[in-house]
């Protein structure tokens, strides 16, 4: 081979050299920046104890915005007080289990919303909310099955939590 070629080709192996260099540098780039915005700042994830208060403090509704506001008058009309029959709307309550985890809370009239319910890891979920007033969640898996059911005692969640497994 004449010298001409190993210079091509020494050539040719170097620009590949530089170009799997630039690459590797980009994708290591942007390996580092996921988990953080376009200007660099992360958020660091919550703990257990963060997600809890997080879910147990209520959520901040704000004004319509389309119906003006009165102007408050001179004296103010009494709040009527709460019937016997509709117990007040209650805070979310997580219920934990070995097999998934409920959130739910009492609504008007002693009934129970099922905001969520995630399995756990070799679990599946099933919700009945057909009785509204007592649901309940299974987790289910090969040898067991646990069953959540809910119900609203004085405006506040009160789980039972029924376990069945196969032996």
């Amino acid at each position: 081979m004449g010298r001409a070629r190993w210079v091509r080709v020494g050539t040719v192996v170097l620009l590949w050299l530089a170009a799997a260099a630039g690459a590797t540098a980009a994708g290591l780039a942007a390996v580092g920046m996921i988990g953080s915005d376009i200007f660099g700042s992360s958020q660091d994830p919550l703990t257990q104890s963060e997600v809890a208060q997080r879910l147990a403090s209520p959520e901040p509704t704000a004004p319509d915005a389309t119906s003006p506001t009165a102007a408050p008058t001179g004296t103010p009309s009494p709040s009527p007080s709460p019937s016997a029959t509709q117990p007040p709307v209650g805070e979310s309550r997580v219920v934990n289990t070995a097999a998934g985890t409920v959130i739910a809370r009492c609504v008007a009239n002693g009934l129970v919303e099922i905001q969520s319910a995630t399995p756990a890891q070799g679990y599946d979920v099933d919700t009945d909310d057909g009785d509204e007033d007592h649901p309940s969640v299974k987790f289910e898996n090969d040898s067991s099955e646990i069953e959540v059911r809910l119900r609203c005692v004085d405006g506040v969640i009160d789980p039972e939590i029924r376990t069945d497994t196969d032996d």
